[in-house]
């Protein structure tokens, strides 16, 4: 059976930002960014899925070991087009076509280092944390 873009792989792509190793996302920031935009914390098994097809779609970089994710100039082109038929919150609607008509994904093997994932969401819970107890202080 072929394999096909999820809704995971999408909100991993709408998650990253930026353009290189030097300003592109570390895990927290994927972590922190994808919870705003779908209100939920995503799972390790979804980002691992979604990176190696968006590797091999050629749409992102990505430097587990050094913790930084970023677009490819072919993320940042589709990313911009995406943008401006809707923005941010039409990720959903507006990116899946776009992958579906690059053809199915291409699964690959990839992995984090030991914890990385769990540091990344206790990090964007505690941030979470901290924030309210300011707002109620």
């Amino acid at each position: 059976m072929q394999a096909e873009w999820t809704t995971a792989d999408v909100w991993v792509f709408a998650a990253i930002e930026g353009s290189g190793p030097d300003d592109g996302y570390t895990l927290a920031q994927i972590v922190a960014k994808a919870d705003g935009i779908n209100h939920a914390i995503l799972l390790e098994r979804e980002l691992t899925q979604a990176v190696p097809r968006l590797l091999a779609a050629g749409l992102i970089g990505a430097d587990a070991e050094a913790d930084r994710y970023w677009h490819t100039e072919a993320g940042r082109a589709l990313r911009q087009r995406w943008i401006k038929r809707g923005g941010l919150f039409s990720w959903g609607k507006a990116m899946m076509p776009a992958l579906r008509r690059m053809g199915p994904p291409q699964d690959g093997e990839w992995r984090l280092p030991a914890g990385a994932f769990e540091r990344a969401v206790q990090a964007h819970l505690a941030w979470g944390e901290s924030m309210l107890k300011r707002r109620r202080s």
